[in-house]
């Protein structure tokens, strides 16, 4: 947005129970799980591609 600031905020998590399927609360309508190498073929915006690679990269592994 030209002018604009915008503040992405960008949730992550790790499946740790990969033998049940993610539950879609009635909040939203549809759940993805993308690895990394697929962000860049995703359409949305290069901003929040650039978040989803700053939460890959934070260095952080929980399993």
């Amino acid at each position: 947005m030209v002018g604009r600031r915008v503040l992405i905020v960008t949730y992550g998590c790790t499946v740790l129970t990969p033998e049940r399927p993610p539950v879609v609360s009635h909040e939203h309508e549809r759940l993805g799980l993308f690895s990394m190498g697929a962000v860049p073929g995703l359409t949305m915006p290069d901003g929040y591609k650039r978040a989803v690679a700053a939460w890959y990269g934070r260095g952080i592994r929980l399993v």
